[in-house]
């Protein structure tokens, strides 16, 4: 069955009229279309979560939107289910469109809003517990394996870069203990007592990670943001969407104390922290995350731009991470301004 034919059997199990669906995005397992409908424009999306996994997902969903966070409602099938199947059995979600933007640029007045909107997000997702059957995906507790997973895949490149005479491989090596020093000391603070407290505190009350709550999946409508795109939900501490914002923002606009002040002001107004918490913060941004995700696209052959164009994004997030550490080692002023 072809992808149109496909796309067709899969609306029909939708108790709507049909009457167009446009490709927006195809990436193979993940997809989207608008579909013009007799109950106004939806959003089909085919999603690339396995059958249990897309329901912890739903289910997460759906506790998220009762609980006051803007989703595009979904519409259930003439069966009652939350979502489609294809022939292959995978699954597709049919939701409102909402009409609007996605924030263009991250001034200060749309990172503050952005912040507060995780805030609530995070607030709202207190008491979820997935069914035990679902597949959730949950870092919580497990941080410190995941750093040294890492950690250890640096020393592998390091071997890899030995052997390979490029220029980024040069590059690499010339900076990569730095980062896996850098590293380690992260390691030492989400060992010690901030941030099993926290884990602790989040095992007992819940909290749902969105893990990409950027200005890219959210859309700006006359009655507030709307959120999207809810395919990496997982379970962990609140400073996994903190230290991911921080980091897609910072590394398109430079590494400030100010606007790192700002963002965990605006956040902090909808979802306090405390200084425990923050230093917990404080260790996931210390960590070499992007560094990292560089060398293992270079390293795994993932490379999503050619040589040319790696080479310059990698010599600007080396340039850029001089004012990362900066920012870092004024950390404890900048929560002060922002707690108090």
């Amino acid at each position: 069955m072809d992808n149109q034919s496909k796309v067709k059997a899969v609306l029909s199990q939708f108790p709507l009229e049909i009457k167009e669906a446009v490709i927006l995005n195809d990436k193979d397992k993940k997809a989207s279309w608008l579909v013009s409908t007799s109950s106004g424009p939806k959003v089909l999306k085919k999603s690339p979560a396995e059958k249990d996994r897309l329901l912890f997902l739903l289910q997460a969903t759906k506790y998220l939107q009762k609980k006051g966070v803007r989703i595009p409602k979904m519409v259930q099938t003439s069966s009652g289910a939350d979502f489609a199947e294809d022939d292959e059995g995978r699954g597709y979600v049919l939701s409102d469109f909402v009409p609007g933007t996605s924030p263009k640029r991250y001034t200060a007045v749309e990172l503050a809003s952005i912040m507060r909107q995780l805030g609530i997000f995070h607030r709202a997702s207190r008491g979820f517990q997935p069914q035990a059957e679902l597949r959730e995906r949950r870092h919580l507790g497990r941080w410190s394996n995941a750093y040294q997973k890492q950690l250890d895949h640096l020393e592998l490149f390091k071997a890899l870069a030995k052997l390979d005479r490029s220029v980024f491989s040069k590059l690499f090596m010339r900076h990569v203990d730095r980062y896996i020093l850098q590293g380690k000391r992260a390691m030492a603070i989400i060992e010690g007592g901030s941030y099993r407290r926290w884990v602790n505190k989040v095992a007992e009350q819940g909290n749902l990670c969105h893990q990409d709550f950027a200005a890219g999946n959210l859309i700006k409508s006359p009655r507030g943001y709307y959120v999207i795109d809810m395919d990496s939900v997982t379970i962990d501490l609140p400073a996994r969407d903190i230290r991911k914002i921080f980091n897609k923002v910072m590394k398109k606009t430079g590494w400030s104390g100010l606007k790192a002040a700002a963002m965990l002001r605006a956040y902090h107004k909808s979802h306090p922290l405390t200084a425990d918490q923050c230093r917990v913060i404080y260790a996931d941004l210390l960590f070499p995350h992007l560094f990292y995700g560089m060398a293992s696209k270079y390293f795994h052959e993932r490379l999503e731009w050619d040589q040319t164009e790696t080479l310059d994004k990698f010599k600007d997030m080396l340039r850029k991470d001089r004012s990362r550490l900066r920012m870092l080692a004024a950390w404890k002023r900048i929560v002060k301004r922002a707690l108090r």
